[in-house]
């Protein structure tokens, strides 16, 4: 249970911390204040919002990019294939030998 004197205590505490104007003006935003401070944050999220468009348009044009690359890829690979394919069936026929 919570004496008188710590009643008192808590008291002094709470004024001593909150219930000055000083303390107030120091450290809580007025209403005028946090209109501004929401007006700039909203300019900074439009910003971030831009800026996050930009970089998926970014990353769409790599991934397109990539993708035809993956395909030229994989058409190499096959043209390659065919070649040595060839080369071997070639190189059967004619009775040579092929070193690896």
């Amino acid at each position: 249970m919570i004496t008188d004197a710590d009643a008192e205590k808590l008291e002094q505490r709470f004024e001593q911390k909150f219930a000055t104007k000083d303390w107030a003006l120091a450290n809580l935003a007025t209403k005028k204040e946090m209109y501004i401070i929401r007006d700039e944050l909203k300019e900074d999220i439009s910003e971030v919002k831009e800026l996050v468009q930009k970089t998926l348009n970014a990353v769409d044009g790599f991934t397109g990019k990539v993708a035809d690359l993956d395909q030229e890829s994989k058409f190499g690979a096959a043209v390659l294939h065919r070649h040595d394919v060839q080369i071997h069936e070639l190189a059967a026929a004619t009775g040579t030998k092929i070193t690896e």
